[in-house]
């Protein structure tokens, strides 16, 4: 880390908020302390809620959500996502009863609770996959990755993740226009044993997952990120 304060959420995740304190100059807050703090010149590690809470508080644009860019779409099961309306999937459709449809909010951790028959969804056929992994991905550099599906971890698994296809899948995002940070989540097909993109999450609000990124690679990625977003705010000393 270099100069920027972390504020981490009380009652997230202790991995993060350790990180954070670990590596970085941090301290913790409550999402409602978030008022009270400086208008810049530090970033959130926490709920998306928290994050979005802290980019209108320093008045920050939230960028638009990445989730399926269209330089990847060769790598996205059935040729990619169609927006549709949330009133237009079948009845009786949720997250766990999926009737053959995946779907999400386009709008980034959209809570439940606010969707509308007008909500715009990403929709594409249901895809099974088995190992899903994201990587850490900084100035198209791979910064290490881990594994997050709820599949026992077999070294004998025959779905095998093909590092080619994720440097295919960078490489191409890179030079479509890329963030300088990003989570970019793939995943070994079922159905087919082809390594496949899952979605892309953007850094200024990104989870960590035990592997072969550092604690302190994961800090690095977060800050470039935030600072990239926020380069338009004079800074205050905290």
């Amino acid at each position: 880390m270099n100069w920027i304060k972390v504020i981490a959420q009380i009652g997230y995740s202790q991995t993060e908020t350790w990180i954070a304190r670990v590596y970085g100059d941090a301290y913790a807050v409550r999402l409602e302390d978030i008022p009270s703090l400086p208008k810049s010149g530090w970033m959130p590690i926490g709920t998306v809620e928290f994050c979005r809470t802290a980019t209108v508080h320093q008045g920050i644009q939230e960028p638009d959500p990445l989730d399926y860019p269209e330089a990847l779409t060769k790598w996205m099961p059935y040729g990619g996502h169609v927006l549709r309306r949330y009133g237009e999937m079948p009845r009786g459709w949720t997250l766990e009863q999926h009737q053959g449809i995946h779907g999400k909010p386009v709008v980034t951790k959209l809570d439940e609770s606010l969707w509308k028959p007008d909500t715009p969804f990403w929709t594409s056929p249901y895809h099974r996959f088995g190992p899903e992994y994201r990587f850490y991905v900084l100035h198209g550099e791979i910064l290490g990755y881990g594994r997050y599906d709820d599949r026992e971890d077999d070294p004998n698994d025959p779905l095998l993740l093909d590092m080619r296809a994720v440097r295919e899948m960078i490489d191409a995002y890179q030079k479509a226009g890329a963030p300088v940070g990003y989570g970019l989540d793939v995943g070994v097909s079922d159905e087919d044993g082809m390594t496949k993109l899952v979605e892309v999450n953007d850094g200024w609000a990104l989870g960590f997952y035990k592997g072969s990124c550092s604690h302190r690679d994961y800090l690095r990625l977060l800050e470039t990120r935030w600072l990239e977003i926020s380069a338009h705010l004079t800074q205050e000393v905290f």
